[in-house]
């Protein structure tokens, strides 16, 4: 007990020099922590709007299509289908599309598109692409050949609401199939590629264009949220019995984009661990320097009787208050810097950087402050021992005559 009241007085002794020292560790595990928050918020940003513009949860093909990519590769009885996986009790939400590889062209240019023939209202369940338009509408009213297209195919094209573009596609019966469609809305997302490269449309058009009805992706949404689908593709797997489809999750869909989620987190632990390096550096030279200035008084102290191990763990337990201090103050400003941004969001730039959307929303979760908090207290503790060690090794008699 007089061992944690000497230390506790101690860390207030040069006040001037504890505060630089904790002020040092708040920033760190400040900086550590908005920097992982930031990191994640990037990454489950771009994964979210990646879910909610079109990949969904999971999705389920003919075998060979997300190959072939063939017209031809379409879900045979595929209200059926349909059926069973929206009667599944982990389905939140289920939309059959249709999927073709065609050619957009106005009266100005032309680009290669995918098409991607949806039921509005079935569509609503699964993605939320309504809340990245930017103008017109999305799919309203009772008009045929509607379309939704992007901001950059509609810079590409030329044409803004209202205007008609040629969409054009092999269709079932390997004939051309040109349509005239009416741009309804333009989206805008974090993807120049998307935006370029995928259109809306409704797939009853379609059907009606093409002669025949058709469906070559069904895809879905799990209550069990966009982290766990695993559950809901197992669950189709065994409903369906149908050795013809294939039922992924995004992660088999688009392994580069969990892979991204992985490269977000090993890059959040790097930045840390040189974070708490520099840390560590600056604690070791500060408790040296005190434990230097204070040679004389450490050698009264074991010149009168205090055990070498309780003048250590002395040394140790100021570190550690020290740390403790620091930490709660980081700790406190990070949470709430992290819910006002995860509010409102923190714009750090003016457009769309490397496919990410310049406006992010920290995220980080209990799961991870915890250990980043008693990492920063480790370090400490680590970089405590080296003066500890000194403060022990110190000769009592030669101690008490140093006047530094």
């Amino acid at each position: 007990m007089m061992i944690t009241k000497i230390s506790w007085r101690n860390v207030w002794r040069n006040k001037m020099r504890s505060g630089i020292l904790i002020a040092s560790i708040a920033v760190g595990l400040l900086g550590g922590i908005f920097t992982m928050a930031l990191i994640n918020g990037m990454m489950e940003s771009k994964i979210q709007e990646s879910l909610i513009t079109e990949l969904a949860h999971v999705q389920i093909h003919k075998k060979g299509f997300e190959v072939n990519n063939s017209f031809s590769d379409s879900i045979r009885n595929f209200q059926a289908v349909v059926k069973v996986a929206e009667n599944d009790s982990l389905t939140k939400g289920c939309s059959p599309r249709v999927i073709v590889q065609g050619m957009a062209s106005s009266a100005n240019d032309s680009q290669g598109i995918k098409i991607i023939g949806i039921n509005p209202t079935k569509e609503f369940t699964v993605t939320d692409l309504p809340k990245f338009l930017i103008k017109g509408d999305y799919f309203k009213g009772k008009r045929k050949n509607q379309i939704v297209i992007g901001e950059g195919l509609a810079k590409k094209l030329k044409v803004k609401i209202r205007s008609k573009i040629v969409i054009a596609y092999m269709g079932p019966d390997k004939e051309m199939v040109n349509t005239a469609y009416r741009v309804a809305g333009i989206f805008a997302t974090s993807s120049p590629d998307f935006d370029k490269g995928v259109v809306f449309t409704q797939s009853k058009d379609m059907w009606k264009n093409a002669g025949q009805e058709f469906i070559h992706e069904i895809a879905l949404t799990s209550i069990d949220g966009g982290s766990s689908p695993e559950g809901l593709r197992d669950h189709l797997e065994n409903d369906l019995h149908n050795k013809q489809l294939n039922v992924q999750t995004w992660r088999q869909i688009v392994p580069e984009l969990s892979a991204l989620a992985e490269t977000g987190n090993t890059n959040s632990y790097i930045i840390l661990g040189i974070i708490l390096f520099a840390l560590g550096f600056g604690i070791l030279n500060s408790m040296t320097m005190a434990i230097w200035e204070r040679s004389r008084e450490l050698g009264v102290l074991m010149a009168v009787g205090l055990e070498r191990s309780k003048v250590f763990i002395m040394i140790v337990l100021e570190t550690i208050y020290l740390s403790l201090i620091g930490s709660s103050i980081g700790g406190l400003i990070s949470i709430a810097l992290i819910a006002y941004y995860g509010k409102h969001g923190l714009k750090y730039s003016e457009g769309t950087i490397a496919g990410f959307s310049n406006i992010v929303y920290p995220v980080l979760s209990a799961e991870s402050f915890i250990p980043l908090f008693f990492m920063v207290l480790i370090t400490a503790i680590i970089a405590a021992l080296p003066p500890a060690f000194k403060a022990i090794k110190l000769n009592p008699a030669e101690a008490v005559r140093y006047k530094g």
